[in-house]
């Protein structure tokens, strides 16, 4: 028995096996019953081969694909998150997982062919049903069983087959119709009847407006909208309805998420109007003279006062520059810029870097690279070719994308790890922020840090101090603190700019800046126009000096 088998697999080994196509292997197990003992082995030896040929053409390279636009979900009712793979593979000994801002801590994850419930966030418990039913098929889609509003927001769909792993953002909006509005009769003012319009319960903020009997708008009076302890907005409008007005009027609201639209109507008769006497009417003259006056002599104060406010910006503006420079000087001088590339030898194979080094994104597909133990082959990252062991630096980086785009930054110890899944926090080695769908976090352990920024950062600054033991991160715009790492998780080792490339973002690193004339150390430190001593190398030794045009 055992030489008829290694005759089989020799013979099928020697054979162009990925030519055969299923009809010819149907047939060869139909008829393998009226064949001799060893024809019958060698029929299933080739069966089996072909099916392991067939199985690992599944395993092939994959895309995770959901919805183009958000999903609209009612509060309390069920939602289904699309995701799938493309090519449309069997997902079934797949591990699925989904999450929003931390990886760790999940929405659901099927793994090993059943659900996972250990580290499931407490919110989502007993409310996720993964849907297995389309699962050989690459259908992944999650459901959401008694939508909240706090389930509003991104998700994202993570399918990860071996070594190999793809994700996608799914958004999710949430929605709720309210009561009906509430009309009210509230006031005389300014010879007409005040009405009011109320609704409340609504999700998100609703449209409110009013019209008249032929759909015509009405502008309103006055508006207010809050929010109740549940969340969900109160909305109030009034108008004024003058006796010589249409006064069949109607007051709408829409929900335009769910483009569901209810509405109030009021008809206000002659009787309640009020009778407007003569003398009503001069004082009324009068008190629109006096207004006029009024404006005239307002207008030149406020003249006035727009001068002196202009003069007083511009003084301010001094003040904050000077600030500034004070601040940057208490934090990181001395200091150099350097001006990181990025290097080759160590980029994931689904990672496009420039010729000179200085950007990078994430394509569509694996690289043919060479497998050196230096390159990342499971997380999209890649590391600085410069090294640091002493000093104070800083670099900078361009994020790119406003909308979208999943990345990080920081630095990491030379010796941390490249194969495998790495967790980016500072026992593994590795000192970074993070940023997906514009929200940003600090990669601290054991749970990550939100940063709550005024505004989004285009440039992000990379210091590093080792005199001082921290990494900070700026906005390179604002000069605005981000966020503050002790370095002392990295202590006694080469230290390497570190980057992760996800889906849509794009990192570009600051190219040097031209040569110009040398200063002293002594010019460096008293010359006025530079409140930031940022010294980049030139040949020779010699520092460019700053500039009137140059970031401070």
């Amino acid at each position: 028995m055992h030489f008829l088998i290694h005759s089989a697999l020799h013979s099928i080994l020697s054979s162009p096996l990925h030519l055969f196509p299923v009809k010819l292997g149907v047939k060869m197990l139909v008829s393998s019953f009226s064949l001799p003992r060893s024809s019958l082995v060698l029929t299933w030896v080739r069966i089996f081969l072909f099916g392991f040929h067939v199985h690992k053409l599944d395993s092939a390279q994959f895309r995770v694909l959901g919805p183009e636009h958000p999903i609209t979900a009612v509060v309390g009712g069920d939602v289904v998150l699309p995701c799938h793979l493309s090519p449309r593979l069997n997902a079934e000994n797949m591990e699925v997982r989904w999450f929003r801002s931390r990886f760790s801590v999940y929405v659901h994850l099927y793994h090993g062919g059943q659900d996972h419930y250990s580290s499931q966030m407490p919110e989502y418990q007993e409310r996720t049903e993964f849907l297995k039913e389309g699962i050989s098929f690459g259908n992944v889609s999650l459901r959401i069983l008694r939508v909240r509003l706090t389930d509003e927001g991104q998700y994202q769909c993570l399918v990860k087959d071996g070594n190999s792993y793809e994700e996608a953002t799914v958004e999710l909006k949430v929605a709720v119709s309210g009561s009906s509005p509430l009309l009210s009769v509230e006031d005389y003012q300014d010879g007409g009847i005040r009405v009011g319009c109320r609704a409340t319960g609504w999700y998100p903020k609703p449209e409110m407006l009013w019209r008249d009997s032929q759909g015509q708008q009405f502008p309103s009076f006055a508006e207010s909208d809050s929010r109740d302890g549940n969340g969900y907005f109160e909305v109030e409008k009034s108008i004024i309805i003058q006796k010589t007005s249409k006064r069949n009027v109607s007051c709408f609201i829409r929900n335009m998420q769910l483009d569901q639209e209810k509405e109030s109507t009021i008809h206000i008769s002659d009787p309640f109007f009020p009778e407007v006497s003569p003398w009503v009417v001069a004082l009324a003259a009068a008190l629109a003279a006096c207004f006029a006056l009024f404006i005239v002599l307002l207008v030149f104060i406020l003249r006035l006062q727009a001068r002196h406010a202009a003069e007083l910006e511009e003084r301010d503006a001094e003040i904050r520059k000077h600030a500034a420079e004070l601040r940057w000087r208490n934090t990181i001088i001395p200091v150099e810029e350097v001006h990181v590339t990025l290097d080759a030898d160590t980029a994931h194979p689904q990672l496009i870097l420039s010729a000179d080094g200085k950007n990078v994104r994430r394509g569509d597909t694996r690289q043919a690279m060479p497998d050196n133990p230096e390159r990342f082959d499971t997380y999209h990252c890649v590391l600085g070719q410069e090294g640091f062991i002493s000093g104070r630096y800083f670099w900078e980086v361009d994020v790119g994308t406003e909308e979208g785009g999943v990345w990080a930054m920081g630095v990491a110890r030379e010796s941390m790890k490249r194969k495998g899944w790495i967790n980016p926090a500072p026992q593994d080695g590795i000192l970074a922020i993070f940023q997906c769908g514009g929200q940003y976090w600090a990669l601290t352990s054991p749970d990550h840090k939100p940063l709550m920024l005024t505004q989004i950062p285009r440039t992000i600054r990379v210091y590093l101090d080792f005199e001082g033991q921290k990494v900070a991160f700026f906005d390179a715009d604002s000069e605005n603190l981000l966020f503050t790492f002790p370095l002392a998780p990295l202590t006694g080792e080469r230290i390497r700019p570190w980057f992760r490339v996800g889906p849509i973002a794009r990192l570009s690193l600051k190219s040097a800046p031209p040569l110009a004339r040398a200063l002293s150390a002594e010019e460096l430190l008293l010359h006025p126009g530079c409140p930031l001593q940022s010294l980049s190398k030139v040949p020779g030794g010699c520092v460019a000096p700053c500039t009137p045009g140059s970031r401070n």
